[in-house]
């Protein structure tokens, strides 16, 4: 047996590139981004329906307007 197999192994320390089974800094960076774009889709999607609805509101106004002016 040689001189290393007597003492324990113990971890001092962890390389750059290990796997940790923990998140590195650029995993954590694109899922933050990713949940921002989420997030902002959503917002705009929200934004298109509500201009939507508004705009289909004053499309039957102005068809109304046009029937009195019509007369």
């Amino acid at each position: 047996m040689g001189f290393w197999t007597k003492i324990p192994q113990v971890i001092t320390g962890v390389k750059a590139l290990s796997k940790t089974g923990g998140k590195s800094v650029g995993q954590w960076k694109s899922g933050a981004a990713k949940a921002k774009l989420k997030t902002a889709k959503e917002n705009l999607e929200q934004t298109f329906k509500e201009s939507d609805k508004v705009l289909k509101k004053f499309g039957e106004t102005v068809k109304k307007q046009k029937k009195i002016l019509d007369k």
